[in-house]
């Protein structure tokens, strides 16, 4: 194949109809998941309701662990297709394929078309990135907006490398307004990055450091994050408030773990090497080769160097979710395409790491996603094994199973063992395109087939209930456990007595003079005698489905006498 060093339009649209094939399809086949994608959701539902749309809100109050960029994405979304699963999770389909193109198009920066297409093949190909690119989280963006912030400080090293000096402070101005971007979409972490992966690459490769191209990066950075955060404060009567809490709970985050997501140090090394396969079994190879130019040095080096400052950083934050490292799929991503590069042109050979990786990811996706269809027929055998009644109940649901659950895992299970066969016999590129084509359809299939089932046993006996009363004038709680879904499912409306202080707000719901109705829903695991005799004396039990039990206290004065906090 020849090098070609200019972006190519038709591989562009070729990544694109692909990456749009691959994303868009089923985005609403299962409800949306606690919490983050609920509460993501909740907040552009509330902008759109009252009409605020720059300060985040939940419940309509102040929101201040996340900025606005995302949600206004799914504001957009919600405005044309509607309120719903589908327009939340759109724009990370969108954001999906804007990676590919970013990172065929950065490939080619670095060498040619050819390098670029591998790099696009490998982030395609590993099953982590569908499933976000599926989802209403705001990691995909943020991911992409630090990527390319960082990608544009390497085009810049590399033009100092290559002319002995700087040539232009248009790279660094850029870098700062896409990190400040980044910054807006989820917070400041953004900026912590990049400053870890710059300065540690400048002190172990090359201490000359920039001083005005660090400046202008800096002061384009201030201009963009100030542009929110300075308007927030200025402007809104609980701005200052709203970015002093949004600080403390960034610290927070990291000091100390959130409630379920404590998990051991070498947490998110598995959930790369196992959740990004086949990228990881290449990716580790490629830290380490020897590099002809000087350009693929340099690239290596910084990509190495940001892959462990995110696994590292995030090693260090106590709370530990699996979408916190997916950073990391970028670097992956570069440093595979060179291993296989180098593969390719014969220059290497498959390692044992390599053997190892891949038979790893080939059974937890082959072999693990079989055994999900075989598992759905014996759900007696899962629910008398596990522990806790909650899980026990959650298992008693009446799913409906289709029988057809295992073929996902049957064509993933086919499809690595033709691709080893391949590799093995070293045709490497008609490996990676088996991969290309099979992927999508696992991932879709694990979509439609086996996620609404999941979400069944899981969540979707609280969620029908709150769709149910979404049409009643009511108040809604939730008791016992953390929950967004009772907001976006049931259509919260903004609490009617601003007289009544927020942390009071659940006392008066269960024991005050409520004008209207209030719906309590808790988990079986949850409610004791004293729960429902003392506690929550005035509710009466009116369901229990999957785990979940419901309560329903009737009003007891009129709508329009006092409320009595």
């Amino acid at each position: 194949m020849t090098a070609r060093h200019t972006i190519q339009p038709r591989d562009l649209l070729l990544i694109a109809v692909l990456s749009l094939l691959a994303f868009v399809p089923f985005l609403g086949a299962a409800p949306l998941f606690d919490w983050d994608e609920i509460n993501f959701a909740e907040s552009a539902r509330e902008m759109i309701v009252s009409g605020n749309y720059f300060q985040v809100q939940v419940n309509f109050e102040p929101f201040w662990e996340k900025p606005p960029l995302f949600i206004w994405m799914q504001v957009a979304c919600m405005k044309v297709f509607g309120i719903n699963e589908f327009a939340a999770r759109l724009p990370n389909a969108f954001i999906g394929v804007l990676t590919l193109m970013a990172l065929y198009w950065a490939g080619t920066k670095l060498r040619d078309t050819r390098f670029g297409l591998l790099i696009t093949a490998f982030y395609f190909i590993s099953f982590l990135p569908h499933l976000y690119f599926k989802s209403g989280i705001i990691d995909p963006s943020f991911n992409l907006l630090i990527f390319m912030g960082l990608f544009q400080i390497l085009l810049y090293e590399r033009a100092r490398l290559q002319e002995g000096g700087s040539k232009g402070l248009l790279r660094p101005g850029i870098a700062g307004l896409l990190i400040g971007l980044a910054t807006l979409t989820k917070g400041p972490v953004a900026m912590l990055v990049i400053i870890l992966a710059y300065f540690l690459y400048k002190a172990i490769f090359d201490r000359r450091l920039p001083g005005k191209a660090i400046l202008v990066f800096a002061g384009v950075y201030l201009l963009v994050i100030l542009s929110w955060f300075g308007t927030l404060v200025l402007f809104t009567p609980e701005g200052f408030e709203t970015v002093r809490k949004f600080i403390v709970y960034q610290v927070e985050l990291f000091m100390t773990p959130v409630a379920g997501h404590e998990q051991p140090f070498f947490y998110h090394f598995v959930v790369f090497a196992v959740g990004c396969f086949p990228l990881s079994a290449f990716a580790f190879r490629g830290m380490f080769m020897r590099m002809e130019s000087p350009v693929d040095l340099l690239t290596r080096r910084m990509m190495t160097v940001l892959f462990w400052v995110v696994l590292v950083l995030f090693t260090i934050v106590r709370t530990k979710i699996i979408h916190y490292s997916s950073l990391l799929y970028f670097p992956g991503a570069i440093l595979a395409a060179y291993w296989m590069d180098a593969l390719m042109a014969g220059k290497v050979r498959l390692k044992w790491d390599n053997y190892l990786l891949y038979a790893i990811g080939f059974l937890v996706f082959g072999v693990g996603s079989m055994l999900v269809g075989l598992l759905a027929g014996n759900i007696e055998w899962l629910q008398a094994r596990a522990t806790g009644s909650f899980a026990q109940a959650n298992l008693a649901a009446d799913v409906a199973w289709t029988g057809w659950e295992f073929l996902p895992g049957l064509l993933f299970f086919g499809a690595c063992l033709a691709a080893a066969v391949l590799l093995l016999r070293r045709r490497y590129l008609a490996a990676i395109v088996v991969h290309v084509a099979v992927m999508p359809l696992y991932a879709n299939g694990v979509n439609a087939l086996i996620l609404p089932r999941v979400a069944d046993y899981t969540q979707n006996a609280a969620i029908r209930f709150f769709k149910e009363k979404s049409a009643e004038d009511a108040y809604m709680m939730v008791e016992g456990y953390k929950s967004y879904a009772q907001y976006f499912y049931a259509q919260v409306r903004p609490f009617p007595h601003p007289e009544i202080p927020k942390e009071k707000r659940g006392d008066w719901m269960a024991r005050g003079a409520v004008d209207k109705p209030v719906y309590m829903i808790t988990r079986t695991d949850r409610v004791t005698h004293e729960f429902e005799h003392v506690w929550f004396e005035h509710f009466n039990r009116i369901g229990e489905d999957a785990g979940f039990v419901f309560f329903r206290r009737d009003p007891v004065s009129s709508p329009n006498s006092l409320p009595n906090p």
